[in-house]
């Protein structure tokens, strides 16, 4: 089993790198109490992969900071989680996530498509 610490944006490509062949959802648990252990004990339990939500006792006896999240999942599937990174950062999906502090903002081309294709459908009749 493998546990990371990591910020959301972190534990968001993680997330996504253990979607990216199989595709869904991840379904978690969160509680304020015992999610250090539950973390282990679920993952180890379901053999999915798991968000952490720290609890308290991962803030006051593991020193969790404020800005921290985790993410399990069993060493078994590694390298497909691997391989979802690797896939994510082929199609432009990267850590640091940029931002566009100096550009204008646009959409990524699919949604500009989308858009285009929304506005020359006729309104809905009522």
């Amino acid at each position: 089993m493998v546990l990371i610490y990591g910020n959301s944006a972190q534990v968001m490509l993680l997330l996504a790198a253990s979607l990216y062949e199989r595709g869904g959802y991840l379904t978690c648990r969160f509680s304020p109490r015992i999610d250090c252990s539950e973390s282990v004990v679920r993952t180890m339990l379901t053999g999915q992969p798991q968000v952490i939500l720290p609890c308290y006792g991962d803030r006051t006896v593991g020193g969790t900071e404020d800005h921290e999240m985790a993410f399990s999942f069993p060493w078994s599937i590694a390298e497909e989680i691997a391989r979802g990174l690797a896939g994510l950062h082929r199609g432009g999906v990267r850590y640091p996530i940029p931002s566009n502090l100096r550009g204008e903002p646009r959409f990524p081309p699919k949604y500009v498509e989308l858009d285009e294709k929304l506005q020359r459908m006729p309104p809905p009749s009522d």
